[in-house]
C-alpha cells in the first residue's frame, strides 16, 4: 500500500503556532462538506448506513495518489471492526485514481477483530507498533463499538470504548495524522451514533450518512470550526444508464 499525498491544504495558525492540514478525500461532496477534506489531528466519525463503508474505502485509495498529483503518499492503516474490505471495490477505485490496484492493496495494511477484546486490545496494545512499522498518516478503525454491540454492551464494554477513543483522540493528535472512525446509528435516535458519550465527545467531526433509494445525504454535525450543513450525492450513476421504470416505484406499486 504505497500512497501519496491528498489536496493539503493549511487550515489556520493559532497563538501557539497550531496548523491544520487538509487532505482530500476524493469525493467531491463530502470535501465540499468539510471545506475542503478531512483535517490532520482530528478525529472523524462517520456514522449511519453502511454505504458510508464505500466512502471510506474510496478514501483509503485517494490517499495513495502521489503528491505530485495531489495526493498524501502514505500508506494507510486499517483497524476493522466492521469486515468492510471489498477487494473489488479496492480495484474500481484504483483504477478511477489511475493507480495500480496490486500497489494499492501492499499499501493498505488491514488488521481485522473478531471480538470486543481483540478491538480493545488491537487499539491498547498494538497501535504504536503498527507505526512504527509503516510510516503511515492515515488511519482507520471502521465498526469501533460494532462488536460491543453485537455482543451486548455491559458498564466494563462502555469503559473499554472510553479508553480506546481517548487513546485514539491523544494519538492522532500527537502524531498529526487523519483518522477516521465508523459508528452505527444510535438504537434511541436516527441521527446520533452509538456507542456513548465519550464516542460521541472525544470525536471532533461527525459526518452522518443517510442513504435513500434515489441518493445518499451527509450530514456535518459537528465540527470545531464549520457550522451544521448537509449536502447529497445522487446514486443514479450508478445505473450506467437511463433506471428503469422499476426505480421510480413504490413496492406497493410493483
Amino acid at each position: 500500500m504505497r500512497k501519496a499525498k491528498p489536496n493539503l491544504t493549511t487550515g489556520f495558525h493559532t497563538a501557539d503556532q497550531i496548523v491544520r492540514v487538509r487532505m482530500s478525500t476524493g469525493i467531491t461532496v463530502i470535501d465540499e462538506l468539510l471545506g475542503g477534506g478531512i483535517e490532520s489531528g482530528l478525529i472523524h466519525l462517520f456514522y449511519g448506513d453502511k454505504s458510508l463503508y464505500s466512502d471510506i474505502l474510496k478514501i483509503a485509495v485517494h490517499a495513495q495518489i502521489p503528491e505530485d498529483r495531489g495526493g498524501l503518499g502514505s500508506p494507510t492503516i486499517i483497524i476493522d471492526s466492521a469486515n468492510i474490505l471489498k477487494i473489488e471495490e479496492l480495484t474500481d477505485n484504483s483504477f478511477e485514481f489511475e493507480l495500480e490496484p496490486e500497489e494499492v492493496m501492499d499499501s493498505i495494511y488491514i488488521t481485522r477483530a473478531f471480538s470486543s477484546s481483540q478491538t480493545y486490545d488491537l487499539i491498547m496494545n498494538h497501535l504504536d507498533g503498527f507505526f512504527k512499522r509503516v510510516p503511515a498518516r492515515v488511519l482507520m478503525v471502521t465498526g469501533l463499538p460494532d462488536l460491543y454491540i453485537k455482543e451486548g454492551i455491559t458498564s466494563e464494554g462502555t469503559q473499554q470504548i472510553t479508553h480506546m477513543i481517548t487513546k485514539l483522540m491523544t494519538f492522532t493528535l500527537g502524531r498529526r495524522i487523519f483518522t477516521i472512525v465508523t459508528a452505527p446509528l444510535s438504537k434511541k435516535s436516527q441521527f446520533l451514533p452509538a456507542g456513548g458519550t465519550a464516542l460521541a465527545s472525544c470525536t471532533q467531526v461527525h459526518i452522518h450518512v443517510n442513504e435513500r433509494r434515489s441518493y445518499v445525504r451527509y450530514t456535518l454535525a459537528k465540527h470545531p470550526s464549520l457550522q451544521v450543513r448537509r449536502t447529497s450525492r445522487s446514486k443514479m450513476a450508478d445505473f450506467g444508464t437511463t433506471p428503469p421504470l422499476s426505480y421510480f416505484l413504490k413496492p406497493e406499486d410493483q
